[in-house]
């Protein structure tokens, strides 16, 4: 009888035994994953591979070093808790360790193991198209933009209802940010085919290529191109996404004082508010004094002479003054010298005083008494 004693126990310890080597001794299957995936993994110091994937491994603690571009490195602790098991498989004999091994296996020789990555901020790169104007101050429209846009000589006057109606679909609202800010301010289609145009200071500091459009339907577009800009005249050519706008035509006549004009743009996000007033002087070739109302976010939005034609762009005003003193840029700045050798034929400029080119741009010290409608 002792006899059998001595095997049973033997027995029942050989197999505790076993079973506990069966822990010890059996290599992990860990799988590792990572959201987004493909990203490097580092056991400790050891390179495993990219997510997702499988490694094994009988280290019972360590931890897993997930690496991706554009992402911050993540570690986690990894543990597998075998030496629990070990010692709990221990306080049995026999049989029942035998089954309390059989969990405590399918348990940990398949390990699980994922994480989020935090992605870092991404540095902003203007696209060629939208280029930093502190690097290039000026670009010129090209031939084929400036034969792309509508021009007028018309004789029938309009009225301001007629002007109104015909053209309240050409001006939009644009929408433009800094990373920190939205801002709004106007800008007009010249073309059927999507060219438009605003002042510089309204994209100024906010090229980002993502800015957008509004219209009065309320649809919505991006830009999609820049094709020409002056900081000095403070003006901006660009391309809408789309096609078959309204547009107003951009006039071929010169203007004087004393000469009734319509501004249609949104001040204060007032969409499309239609004014009226005079040409009140010329203070420089490009600089147009008016006093037609327009406020904060009014720039760029389209000065119209009685003809239904483009004159200039609504761009600026005095706040600290009671006498209506607002300012808009001639549209003709933007047709530069090699646009007169194209359109001589049309007689575009047909008297000196709208020889634009040819004489001195806008004294900038005078601009910065004026503040900027936008």
């Amino acid at each position: 009888m002792n006899h059998l004693k001595i095997t049973v126990l033997l027995l029942g310890g050989t197999l505790t035994l076993s079973s506990c080597v069966t822990i010890l001794g059996k290599k992990q299957t860990i799988h590792v994953d990572s959201y987004p995936q493909n990203a490097k993994v580092y056991a400790g110091t050891k390179y495993i591979g990219i997510t997702p994937c499988t490694y094994k491994s009988k280290i019972a603690e360590s931890t897993l070093t997930f690496e991706k571009d554009g992402y911050y490195p993540t570690t986690i602790s990894t543990s597998t808790k075998m030496r629990g098991a070990i010692w709990w498989n221990l306080l049995f004999t026999g049989f029942i360790g035998v089954l309390a091994d059989i969990p405590f296996a399918t348990k940990y020789t398949n390990l699980y193991y994922s994480t989020n990555l935090s992605a870092k901020p991404q540095p902003y790169t203007p696209t060629p198209s939208m280029a930093s104007p502190t690097v290039a101050p000026e670009m010129r429209a090209s031939h084929s933009t400036l034969s792309k846009i509508a021009l007028s000589n018309s004789n029938t006057e309009m009225k301001a209802k007629t002007i109104y109606r015909k053209y309240k679909s050409a001006v939009f609202m644009i929408y433009t940010s800094d990373n920190v800010s939205i801002s709004q301010g106007s800008g007009f289609f010249v073309s059927s085919d999507g060219i438009a145009i605003s002042n510089y200071h309204v994209f100024k500091g906010r090229f980002k290529g993502e800015e957008i459009i509004k219209l009065s339907n309320g649809n919505i577009y991006k830009v999609q191109e820049v094709l020409a800009y002056s900081e000095q005249h403070d003006y901006i050519v660009f391309k809408v996404e789309g096609n078959s706008f309204n547009y107003i035509p951009v006039t071929k006549r010169g203007y004087e004082i004393g000469d009734e004009v319509y501004a249609i743009g949104s001040p204060r996000g007032l969409e499309n508010t239609l004014s009226n007033g005079l040409i009140s002087q010329k203070r420089s070739d490009y600089f147009i004094q008016i006093s037609a109302p327009i406020d904060h976010g009014s720039s760029g939005g389209a000065l119209i002479n009685i003809y239904g034609e483009v004159i200039g762009i609504t761009s600026g005003g005095r706040d600290d003054s009671g006498a209506n003193l607002n300012f808009a840029q001639d549209i003709r700045a933007i047709f530069n010298e090699t646009y007169q050798h194209i359109y001589k034929r049309q007689n575009i400029y047909q008297n000196e005083n709208i020889k634009i080119y040819l004489r001195s741009p806008v004294d900038r010290d005078d601009w910065k008494q004026f503040h900027c409608m936008f």
